[in-house]
């Protein structure tokens, strides 16, 4: 069978600092940092050892044309999910057709299938509903106050982005989620990477979304508690810098890619960003937390993505935790070599925060754009760990392959290969 080439022809991208691809990639370049104190009602039975975290981004689906009765229906983490899927296609050069039973229909002959990475999902209805539930048991009056949502079970499904991106744009194909912990973006895009190019679909609606966000800050307590967060005094994470201490924990984002068969874009007219040439996955089969020592598994995932070919950029996994990032790090200098023949590297959560699911395909998005560009962000960090190639101010850049990876919770390990579109 010809293996077909996939090309990447649409990118949106929603964050704590940004509501659009553009200006998210604009505020990377510019190493904007958007960071919030953690509020007093998170710490009125637990005092946070982290001090900053990256709050959700606010969204009204109604500003985007979707029926505001959606509202009800929808965690946030769906409805960036919606939001990022209609701006996404919108970039690609698709058309979309209003329609009163879902809400949009793409004018396309082909249905596209749906992959979509999900780290945790939305617990924010499970949290509440369950409060109340267990307040009666309790016999605590205060508690009672909060509603039970009939909707909770459909609200809190995590394939229900995936399910509400099909129903609101009308697609038949293939429609899924998938979990890898802080791999889920990498692993949904390569499963639509392998759908295009083996044949089965035209193109493909892929991504990550997150939404940790609840009343009390429950979620980011877990891991605060983990003591994986940092404990910078400004919120920075200075990811690969001797000085990092933890992720800075992000409530959630959203990303969305439109992938599509190289010929299938051509004949559009559509513009590309770049073309994805492979996927690479595999597990360190050690741990559910933590990162096997050795990194033999990781070094092994770099080696198959640079056999034969010259890395010009490495967007790295770079959480900024104290164990991980010396074990990343110690695996580029062992595949790369010395500086001199090192990748660029840098690390989009040491701006952007960790946002769990949707951190993989938001660093694959900035990957594909920074190829578009010849251009790659800064590293927001001060004394880098010694012997990388740390890129600590924006630049130009000549860029024909590049490099994204992912190492989830559990030893979900991940890389996609980008090369320039000629």
């Amino acid at each position: 069978m010809e293996r077909k080439r996939v090309v990447i022809t649409g990118i949106s991208a929603i964050s704590g600092n940004s509501n659009t691809k553009d200006c998210l990639f604009k505020n990377l370049l510019e190493g904007t940092i958007f960071v919030a104190s953690v509020p007093d009602c998170f710490e009125k039975n637990y005092t946070f050892r982290s001090r900053f975290f990256v709050p959700f981004p606010k969204i009204n689906i109604g500003d985007y044309g979707f029926h505001n009765k959606l509202n009800l229906l929808m965690e946030e983490n769906v409805k960036i999910g919606i939001v990022c899927t209609k701006e996404a296609l919108l970039d690609a050069g698709f058309q979309l057709k209003e329609n009163n039973k879902t809400g949009f229909q793409i004018e396309e002959n082909e249905s596209p299938g749906i992959i979509i990475g999900v780290g945790i999902s939305s617990l924010k209805t499970a949290f509440t509903s369950y409060v109340q539930h267990a307040a009666h048991h309790l016999q605590n009056e205060e508690l009672k106050d909060y509603r039970y949502n009939r909707m909770v079970i459909p609200l809190t499904m995590p394939n229900s982005v995936a399910a509400w991106i099909s129903i609101i744009f009308g697609t038949s194909d293939q429609c899924h989620t998938i979990n890898a912990s802080c791999a889920s973006g990498n692993h949904a895009i390569g499963e639509a990477f392998g759908k295009i190019k083996n044949g089965e679909s035209k193109f493909m609606i892929t991504g990550g979304v997150e939404c940790l966000m609840d009343e009390f800050g429950a979620m980011m307590r877990g891991f605060d508690m983990l003591g994986a967060l940092t404990l910078s005094k400004n919120g920075q994470p200075e990811s690969f810098s001797e000085n990092r201490s933890g992720f800075l924990f992000s409530e959630g984002a959203g990303c969305i890619l439109i992938l599509e068969e190289m010929e299938h874009a051509l004949a559009r007219g559509a513009q590309i960003y770049a073309e994805i040439t492979d996927c690479f996955f595999n597990s360190d089969h050690h741990n559910i937390l933590q990162m096997e020592e050795s990194g033999m598994q990781i070094k092994k995932l770099l080696r198959q993505a640079s056999e034969n070919k010259k890395i010009d950029y490495l967007n790295a996994h770079g959480t900024a935790t104290t164990n991980n990032d010396s074990i990343e790090a110690a695996a580029i200098k062992e595949i790369f070599g010395s500086v001199k023949n090192q990748p660029l590297i840098n690390s989009t959560k040491s701006i952007l925060g960790h946002s769990i699911g949707a951190s993989a395909a938001i660093e694959a998005a900035v990957t594909a754009i920074s190829i578009k560009q010849q251009c790659v962000h800064l590293n927001l960090s001060e004394n880098n760990i010694e012997g990388l190639n740390i890129i600590n101010k924006s630049c130009s850049a000549d860029i024909n392959y590049a490099l994204s990876t992912s190492y989830g919770f559990g030893g979900h390990n991940s890389a996609v290969l980008f090369k320039k579109f000629v």
